[in-house]
């Protein structure tokens, strides 16, 4: 899953996908890059200026049609509000989702009426507010018992169990040891009934690890796709598809391809 924000002041990115043109561009490299997925996001998931219902579809809407009608992908809408999300997927993306972890009956609705697939994220605290101090009795435990409830709100309403995808969502209200807590524990997630997106990359975590900042986390980014891939990890979101397609091909072959020839 290739990300794309058209946002002026996303964490990484810095807006140089806020141009239209210069978004659709990217959007042809990450596809021909390897990527399966595009997430077009038109508000960034930090805190930071409101971005208005109106303007976020202005961002993601007209994108998401381009791609789709010129591209071999499917694509993502990357937002918390069910309005966006309702416009995106009739403009065609196939996959809301949302850091708001699901938690809005109408966006649960959205999906369940569109026949979208969802991914629950789990977050402790609102999407773009900071929350600088979580706390957790067990952070595993508890990101755990919140996806199989809200999985569960999700199927209630509607949407079916093979449209559901879960994130155990780090860095959304957690600190850097609860983000490697978790990663740790990714087969806890990966024994659930879902595929499991991970999106990790270029995250706090890893600066704060190997004391870098966002444009020197690639290696970091890698090692835990490889890592996740290890675990059962489905779904590998990433702003590096190329380098992270390499690293998720040469992980699968090393676990699933038998060697052959001589002294295999």
């Amino acid at each position: 899953m290739g990300i794309l924000n058209i946002t002026p002041d996303s964490f990484y990115d810095r807006g140089r996908f806020f141009d239209r043109d210069r978004a659709l561009e990217r959007a042809v490299e990450m596809a021909e890059e390897g990527a399966d997925i595009i997430d077009v996001g038109g508000e960034k998931a930090g805190p930071g200026d409101p971005v208005s219902v109106q303007i976020e579809i202005e961002r993601v809407a007209p994108v998401i049609e381009r791609i789709r009608a010129e591209l071999p992908v499917v694509v993502s809408v990357d937002t918390f509000k069910s309005e966006v999300a309702r416009v995106a997927v009739a403009a065609g993306a196939a996959i809301v989702n949302s850091i708001g972890g699901m938690e809005d009956p109408e966006m649960r609705r959205v999906a369940a009426e569109s026949g979208a697939a969802a991914v629950v994220m789990h977050i402790q605290g609102r999407p773009r507010v900071a929350n600088p101090s979580p706390v957790y009795g067990n952070v595993v435990d508890e990101v755990v018992a919140f996806l199989r409830r809200r999985t569960q709100e999700c199927l209630d309403a509607g949407i079916s169990a093979d449209r559901l995808v879960i994130d155990p969502g780090p860095g959304f209200g957690k600190t850097s040891a609860h983000d490697i807590a978790l990663l740790r524990a990714l087969e806890r997630f990966t024994l659930l009934p879902y595929p499991v997106l991970l999106a990790v990359s270029r995250k706090t975590f890893l600066g704060d690890l190997l004391g870098t900042d966002a444009g020197e986390r690639l290696e970091g980014s890698l090692a835990v796709a490889a890592w996740g891939v290890m675990r059962g990890v489905r779904i590998i979101r990433t702003h590096d598809v190329r380098a992270t397609k390499r690293v998720v091909a040469m992980t699968e072959a090393v676990l699933q391809t038998p060697l052959e020839g001589p002294g295999a």
